[in-house]
């Protein structure tokens, strides 16, 4: 559901130095849209704070979630390079802070530094790598192994531990975005949901989660890697 992907962070200091120079702050409160699908690209972001859906649209026109950007993460460059208007919807899941580099900066600092395509490049074809990944996972194991290996990835990513060994995330996801995320139906995230918090693994605290075995829902998961 979240990578730690910062391109940004991989580029020499003088690189990244000139990027952050250009950039803007805004701040969206939780549940503002930032971008619909069918807007212009107006420039690329940066999480600095916060927590950011990536939605789509499912057969139907339900927006279902496809990902979470957490701090650190980079979106809206693709649509720039491409030119296109963006594909995808972005939600503020949390308040949100972010940077903005203006499309037209993106374009004069590409081309004066090479480090940056060649860091675009990068990261394009690991998230190629992360969605063959995930495909090979959904045919590949049971429902409740891959919520788990969700449950264990929002917890390396964003989760605060307790003494007692317990893991919270306090994201405000519901049964329905596991299922969105999984293209499962929320009846099977339902059900094996339900078992894992009947075997004591898991519990909710309103919309936030506490993982009490996080090591266990490694296990369940087999240890296939973040999500």
């Amino acid at each position: 559901m979240m990578s730690r992907e910062n391109w940004l962070h991989e580029l020499p200091a003088h690189v990244r130095e000139a990027i952050v120079a250009r950039m803007t702050t805004v701040e969206i409160p939780a549940g503002q849209t930032l971008r619909r699908t069918g807007d212009r690209a107006v420039g690329m972001y940066q999480v600095e704070s916060g927590y950011v859906r990536l939605l789509g649209l499912n057969p139907n026109g339900r927006q279902v979630l496809i990902l979470l950007y957490r701090p650190g993460n980079c979106f809206g460059e693709t649509p720039v390079i491409a030119r296109r208007p963006f594909n995808h919807t972005t939600v503020a899941l949390t308040d949100v802070r972010l940077r903005m580099l203006a499309e037209r900066d993106f374009w004069e600092l590409y081309g004066e530094f090479r480090e940056i395509p060649d860091a675009l490049c990068r990261k394009f074809a690991n998230n190629t790598s992360r969605q063959f990944a995930m495909r090979e996972m959904r045919s590949t194991f049971r429902l409740r192994q891959l919520i788990s290996v969700c449950f264990a990835s929002l917890a390396d990513h964003c989760g605060k531990p307790f003494a007692d060994g317990s893991v919270l995330v306090e994201l405000p996801l519901v049964q329905g975005d596991f299922a969105d995320f999984l293209e499962v139906t929320r009846q099977a995230v339902q059900r094996e949901i339900g078992a894992l918090k009947a075997a004591g693994q898991i519990s909710q605290r309103r919309e936030h989660w506490l993982l009490h075995n996080l090591e266990g829902l490694r296990v369940d998961g087999l240890s296939f890697g973040a999500v």
